[in-house]
């Protein structure tokens, strides 16, 4: 069995929001899709992150969404699964089925091909649901593949932070 030497060194987006949710008693929760875990992965980088940190789900199937996370059917087939309205469900479903304070969600095309619907690649929308209120952007991220899921992820992780900040 091979052995993994390599260190992960926390990002500072991660560490910022595991510190946050610590000092205010706050739980999280993730689902991703074109990040594929790699919120989740970033946030349990930080030591002291099974403190705050509930569950994550990797939901890259249309199908999985709605079964895991509520997201209607209708909202899909009228915006389209990259859509402000579906990382907003994803976010509602994540917080509804984890108990967490705050969740985070993405949805997009890390490409390298466009979406059927012509959406450019490295088009991802980020949701989060804070206290009962969801909400998205849009970001249009440049680079390969790896490095719009990296990009996502780190923005997910900002726009988090900044929403528990915003309203409290």
């Amino acid at each position: 069995m091979e052995r993994c030497n390599e260190i992960r060194v926390p990002s500072e987006e991660a560490v910022q929001l595991v510190e946050y949710c610590i000092q205010n008693g706050y739980k999280i929760s993730t689902a991703e899709s074109c990040t594929g875990g790699l919120i989740a992965a970033g946030i349990v980088d930080v030591p002291g992150a099974s403190n705050v940190f509930e569950e994550g789900y990797v939901t890259y199937a249309d199908r999985v969404k709605q079964k895991l996370l509520h997201v209607s059917v209708t909202t899909i087939q009228k915006y389209t699964v990259v859509s402000a309205q579906v990382a907003e469900e994803m976010a509602l479903g994540t917080a509804q089925a984890s108990g967490a304070d705050i969740s985070v969600t993405t949805t997009g095309y890390a490409g390298p091909e466009d979406g059927e619907d012509g959406t450019p690649a490295g088009t991802v929308y980020i949701g989060t649901c804070f206290r009962g209120r969801a909400e998205s952007r849009k970001y249009c991220f440049d680079g390969d593949r790896g490095q719009v899921r990296l990009q996502a992820a780190r923005e997910a992780m900002k726009f988090a932070l900044e929403r528990m900040k915003q309203i409290e």
